[in-house]
């Protein structure tokens, strides 16, 4: 699992933003495994889960995010 996290601080450009990702990912035929978001103080932080690692870099890049670290990982429910 190649997990990618990317923060959203505006929140007016919040839809508009995950519309972008969104037909990003459909443009290129990419299905992430899982989506997550949650409310900071700072804004918006999404993590979008991968299977293969080409796809998790050119999301992380083309979005301003970055891949986490296996020890930055949250262990999934199970």
């Amino acid at each position: 699992m190649f997990p990618v996290e990317i923060h959203i601080g505006d929140e007016a450009a919040l839809t508009a933003q995950m519309a972008t990702m969104r037909a990003w990912l459909d443009h290129r035929r990419f299905e992430p495994s899982t989506f997550h978001y949650r409310f900071t103080a700072a804004g918006m932080l999404f993590r979008v889960d991968f299977d293969a690692e080409t796809q998790a870099t050119m999301f992380a890049k083309a979005f301003g995010g970055r891949i986490l670290a296996q020890s930055e990982q949250m262990p999934t429910a199970g």
